[in-house]
């Protein structure tokens, strides 16, 4: 194990002190990014975006009916069996996060391995960002006080679900008081999803609290089944659905609000541009890291949410 005066050494290496110290490279900072969405489950689910410079326009085309007909040949399909594309545009305009972090240096002593100080610090911040961004990217609200550190976050930028709340074209679903998940609620946002949604699986995932999964879990596994059995036995946050659609525990959502959507059709965006700053404070034996980046969150199609939502 490292000493103080060793560890000091090999940070003092490591860390560039000149005066472009902390300013990533585009690949720098895509790594960080990688390394987030690698550490966190979520964001390995839906659509990620980086080196956005100023705003990343999201484009998406519907055919929201059959566009086939019966041909005949000399005859051009009819101007009424033409069907138009549906157009869907939004924009990510990424905007600044700040993210502030102490390391004492008998932490780093105990979890480092000598010339592996800046990849262990990168690993240790890029957990701990990746979780908090999908804190911000679901439930983001900039009408919250500033009177905790979590709503503090939360005011960045208004979430998935803050977004939702104001949309016309979202399907709503009303959570009643003490839901069975799996008697009403899951089958009710189903339920409400237009079918060229419902069909496809795969591609489907309702997000929820932990404490929703955790409920769901009990529900399922209280029955008397190998499948009950399975449920409780198997990994957390992996092995739950409902007719064949995964559910995602998100951190910092709400029990009373939940998602059923396409996966890829919740978009987060980076900036090009991400700072790392890490300064090393001798008398109080400490790793000062700050890092700036720029983020946004937005879903491309209304009508493809289903928001559930209780008092």
């Amino acid at each position: 194990m490292m000493t103080n005066d060793e560890l000091l050494e090999v940070l003092k290496a490591q860390i560039d002190t000149t005066a472009t110290a902390g300013i990533s490279a585009p690949q720098d900072a895509e790594e960080f990014i990688d390394l987030s969405v690698e550490q966190t489950p979520i964001l390995q689910e839906i659509h990620v975006e980086t080196g956005i410079r100023s705003a990343f326009n999201l484009d998406s085309l519907s055919l929201g009916e059959p566009v086939i007909t019966a041909g005949t040949e000399g005859t051009a399909p009819a101007i009424a069996d033409v069907v138009a594309a549906a157009r869907t545009r939004k924009v990510l305009q990424p905007k600044e996060v700040v993210a502030a972090f102490d390391v004492t240096l008998s932490f780093l002593r105990k979890n480092i391995e000598r010339e592996r100080a800046n990849e262990t610090l990168n690993r240790l911040f890029a957990k701990r960002f990746g979780k908090d961004l999908v804190l911000v990217l679901f439930s983001g609200d900039t009408s919250l006080p500033a009177d905790t550190r979590t709503n503090k976050a939360r005011r960045i930028l208004d979430g998935f679900v803050k977004q939702a709340q104001a949309d016309p074209a979202v399907h709503d679903y009303v959570i009643g008081a003490n839901p069975s998940y799996h008697e009403t609620v899951f089958p009710g946002l189903l339920n409400l999803l237009p079918k060229d949604y419902r069909d496809a699986r795969d591609e489907l995932g309702f997000f929820v609290s932990a404490n929703v999964y955790d409920r769901y879990a009990q529900e399922i596994g209280s029955r008397a089944t190998a499948l009950g059995d399975m449920i409780l036995a198997g990994p957390w946050g992996r092995n739950l659905s409902f007719m064949g659609v995964r559910l995602y525990p998100v951190f910092g959502l709400d029990d009373n609000r939940m998602l059923l959507t396409p996966k890829q059709n919740l978009c987060v965006g980076f900036g090009s541009e991400m700072t790392v700053g890490r300064d090393v404070y001798h008398r109080e034996r400490l790793v000062k890291v700050t890092l700036t980046a720029d983020v946004d969150a937005r879903y491309i199609a209304g009508d493809a949410l289903v928001l559930g939502a209780g008092a």
